[in-house]
């Protein structure tokens, strides 16, 4: 995977991500327990981390991809009740 490649797909990542972020669908989802792939989303990010000598700025916004993840998932695994 080329570098040019890497940040084309991080802004494709960041694209989803920020739907997710602001979705009523992605709250109902969560609430009715459907199961949105954020683990699928997860892998392309860290298979980005992998590539050798990888730009500090192409890491940068991966690393932080990987932490508004993290904030999905707690909204994800939070009861129904607390979500809104």
């Amino acid at each position: 995977m080329s570098f040019e490649f890497a940040e084309r797909d991080l802004v494709h990542i960041r694209n989803v991500l920020g739907y997710l972020e602001r979705s009523a669908d992605f709250v109902r989802q969560t609430e009715a327990g459907a199961i949105v792939s954020l683990g699928y989303w997860r892998a392309r990010v860290r298979a980005i981390l992998v590539l050798p000598r990888l730009p500090f700025h192409i890491e940068k916004q991966a690393k932080e991809l990987l932490m508004r993840l993290d904030r999905l998932e707690s909204v994800r695994d939070r009861p129904a009740s607390l979500i809104g």
